[in-house]
Parts: structure tokens; sequence; C-alpha cells
């Protein structure tokens, strides 16, 4: 009698349905996740905005004659004078910058110890004409606040003070009327002398 071996069977197969479907998933929830992070992305509206803000000086320029630095006053000199002798000189004082100042001046004499005998007679007087440039004997006794706030007419050269915080708006000029006079009480010491006087202008703000 015959025995018959049992036939082996094949094993049986896998199955990949089921782990391909998990793998499946996982991607699919990953990309699940990426796909919700995209999106809360790109729905985060934004927008920006900024402020700024600009910031100068202004500029003080005084001007004189309606020039910088240092002018020349044709009309304020005296050419062989003598015991009596009066000139006038107008000088228009201007703001040119762009905020309002105040201003001042003072006059000195730059020639030295030989024109000291003349600064010491040579009277000074400088009033303010407003915005009139017609500066003579009429205009500078019609001044107002001639010994108030200027140098008054028996100011001599060698003793003028100063004057200062006169105000003058931005484009506004203020014309000053000058008068020099070599009195007829001038010693003989002041013949044959001469002297360059100087107005230095400071403006302040």
């Amino acid at each position: 009698m015959s025995t018959q071996l049992p036939t082996p069977h094949a094993p049986a197969p896998r199955k990949r349905g089921l782990s391909r479907s998990g793998r499946v998933r996982a991607v699919l929830a990953l990309g699940a996740v990426v796909g919700l992070g995209t999106v809360a992305t790109l729905a985060a509206w934004s927008d920006t905005g900024a402020a700024t803000g600009t910031f100068s000086t202004g500029s003080l320029d005084l001007k004189l004659q309606g020039q910088d630095g240092t002018v020349a006053v044709t009309s304020l000199s005296m050419a062989n004078a003598v015991p009596g002798t009066v000139v006038y000189a107008n000088l228009p004082v201007s703001n040119a910058g762009t905020v309002p100042f105040t201003y001042g001046f003072t006059v000195g004499s730059t020639n030295g110890a030989d024109a000291t005998p003349l600064n010491a007679n040579l009277n000074w007087g400088i009033v303010s004409n407003g915005t009139s440039a017609t500066c003579n004997a009429t205009t500078y006794t019609s001044a107002a606040g001639v010994t108030a706030t200027n140098i008054s007419p028996t100011t001599t050269l060698s003793a003028a003070p100063a004057v200062t915080g006169r105000p003058l708006a931005v484009g506004a000029v203020e014309n000053l009327c000058f008068r020099v006079e070599l009195p007829s009480s001038a010693p003989t010491g002041a013949q044959g002398r001469s002297t360059v006087a100087t107005v230095s202008f400071t403006a302040n703000q």
C-alpha cells in the first residue's frame, strides 16, 4: 500500500493591498497636512504702511545794500572836510533769509593811533527811516527814536555804543540814515588826519 505524502500548499500570498493602502493613506494624510499648511499661508493677507517726516533748518542772511560781506558806502565819506562839514548816507539792511532775526551793530575805526584825533571829533548819528531810503537833514531830524534806540548825533566815533535787538522780519528792509559831522569846534589837531570807519553788523535768531 502506497503512502501519499501530503501535497504541500503554496504559501498564502501576502496581503500587499492593505499595506499599499496604508502607505497611500499615509501619503494622502501627509499631503493633507501640507495642503492645509499651504492654504493657511495663502490666507494670511497683510498690508504695510510707513510714515515719514522731513526736518530742515532755516537760514540767517543779513544783507547790506543787497550784498553779503563787506560793502563800501560811498556816500558815507568826507574829503577835505573842514569844521562844520556834515554828510548823510543811507544804508539799507535786509533780511534775505528764511527766518526772522534781530540784529545789532557797532561803529569803530581801523586806522589806529594816527586817526585818534579825528575819531574823537567826528560826531555820529544813526536813525531808522523804516522803508524810506531818503536820508537827509529833514528825514534825519524827523525820524523817531534818535537817541532812544540809536546812536545820537553827538556821539563821537571813538565812543560809539553798540546797538542791539533790532527785529527784522523775513524779506523786510530797514533803512538806516547816518549823519556824520566834523563839528565847528574841531581842534587844530584834527587837521590832515584820515580814518576808516567800520560799522559791523551781526544778526541773531
